[in-house]
């Protein structure tokens, strides 16, 4: 009967995007062709709210209610061929026109010339999907929706570890610091190591930099969801959370660097030590700064932001901060996500008066991650094809990846120290997501990654994905009375 319901949801959500996106098209001529982002936002949530009921009807964390409803919308969308969805299914390549076009002065029509081969641009094929819904009559429309939803995107995910980072303090995440790095390192060295091993396995007549890009795609943890699961299920507090937040932040700066030797290899074949050394010492010195100096610099601003605006200070200060350290870190070449999180890190109520308006942060924070946080999470939905599991050699390359990808990461746990659950920690680290969807992205930019085997990552990218709600709340709620198991720590 659930199962039902949860069908039913899907279902009203589809049909309602559908005349939601058909009446976007046909309000396109009026003076603001803003009321139709405003009109997808709005369906987004709605589906996304659909999507979490469900899932708490199945007794499951919200956030997998929202990635599978994106992944019904998205796919029935395609199906149905309406242009919004075909964008949205092919956001990568789409996004890589938009820079091209601005990048190089060029049409739009030589740039599909140049990304595509002339199968893909044939009719039925994704060049000439996306090319029909970017220069047809509706196409400025569909570029601002597809913009539009972009940025909602990512400033979900940013507000979603900037409230994970005020959940913290940079005390309680040195008290696991070794641990987590311990975690973070056997994280990237075992799925590495595996990953192309593997694929020089089963691929033997692809190159090298092919199979190093595997390896490198499957060191990848994308914080975002396993943050979103431990603050659904309440476990934001516990040992393991800061154990996997913490390795989560040092993996995005081992694979940085893992990934800049690589591209390295594939642009001049050899090793580039001084961009290696670079982006390392960058890196250290960002991390480095905020964690040993961020309190005391933003308790010095606090102050001056609280003698402009001493009733809002406690909302446009953390706001400011953690936007400002996003942009920092994206410009050293980390994730965005890690500069947001950090600055939730140094942020605390003792940096406020006692005349400041007396709402938390957290409080102040909290409704603008509700409406933006699940944009991200059902938008990763709506970008799985389903129709990339039906090639048989495709698929089974795909559960290679995933298998390796799994037990990389389990195995990674068993390092987090006694007091921590091994196993919960191991499970945290397993979803790729987004970040190892980038990484595979720039091995096919770079043209050593072929399309079977990007279908491949993509697929493990699903699986990890989707395996992290249901593990972690198997995990972590296994010792409860009636669960039939116990917990071991290592």
């Amino acid at each position: 009967m659930r199962t039902g319901i949860f069908a039913s949801a899907a279902v009203a959500a589809v049909l309602l995007v559908r005349h939601a996106v058909a009446a976007g098209e046909a309000g396109a001529s009026h003076s603001d062709p803003f009321a139709s982002v405003l009109l997808e936002l709005a369906v987004i949530l709605g589906a996304a709210m659909l999507g979490r009921w469900a899932a708490g009807r199945l007794n499951q964390p919200s956030v997998l209610g929202e990635l599978l409803i994106g992944v019904l919308l998205g796919n029935v969308g395609y199906w149905l061929g309406l242009p919004m969805f075909t964008l949205v299914m092919h956001f990568g390549d789409a996004g890589t026109i938009y820079g091209d076009v601005w990048r190089t002065g060029q049409s739009v029509g030589e740039v599909f010339q140049a990304h595509f081969t002339a199968e893909q641009l044939a009719p039925g094929g994704i060049g000439h999907q996306l090319q029909q819904v970017l220069t047809g009559p509706q196409g400025p429309l569909h570029v601002n929706m597809g913009v539009a939803l972009w940025i909602f995107s990512n400033l979900g995910v940013i507000m979603l570890l900037f409230t994970v980072g005020l959940e913290s303090s940079v005390a309680e995440m040195g008290a696991v610091g070794k641990r987590a790095l311990l975690v973070a390192i056997l994280g990237v060295v075992i799925p590495f190591t595996l990953g192309v091993a593997v694929t020089g396995w089963l691929l033997p007549e692809d190159p090298l930099p092919s199979h190093l890009f595997v390896g490198a795609t499957l060191c990848a943890t994308s914080v975002g969801i396993t943050a979103r699961v431990l603050k659904d299920l309440g476990k934001m507090q516990t040992g393991e959370a800061r154990v996997i937040l913490g390795a989560a932040v040092i993996d995005d700066v081992l694979g940085l660097i893992l990934l800049a030797v690589i591209v390295g290899i594939v642009a001049t074949g050899e090793i580039q030590p001084l961009e290696i050394g670079r982006i390392t010492g960058l890196s250290v010195l960002f991390l480095g700064t905020v964690l040993l100096f961020g309190e005391r610099i933003v308790r010095a601003l606090a102050a001056v932001f609280e003698s402009l605006d001493r009733h809002n200070a406690k909302l446009l200060f953390p706001l400011g901060l953690a936007f400002i350290l996003a942009w920092v870190a994206n410009r050293i070449e980390l994730a965005s996500i890690v500069g947001a999180f950090a600055a939730g890190l140094i942020l605390s109520e003792e940096h406020f008066g006692e005349g400041t308006a007396q709402a938390k942060i957290e409080q102040g924070i909290a409704p603008i991650e509700a409406i933006f946080a699940p944009v991200f999470f059902v938008l990763m939905g709506m970008q799985v094809d389903l129709t990339t599991f039906v090639d048989p050699a495709t698929l089974g390359l795909a559960s290679a990846f995933s298998v390796v990808a799994i037990v990389s990461k389990l195995a990674s746990g068993f390092v987090a120290g006694p007091g921590h659950d091994a196993i919960s920690v191991g499970i945290g680290m397993i979803p790729r997501g987004e970040v190892g969807l980038i990484f595979a992205s720039i091995g096919r930019g770079l043209g050593v990654v072929e399309d079977e085997v990007f279908a491949a990552i993509v697929i493990m990218v699903i699986v990890t994905t989707m395996i992290t709600p249901l593990g972690l709340r198997w995990s972590l709620f296994r010792d409860q009375p009636g669960s039939g198991t116990s917990r071991a720590t290592s």
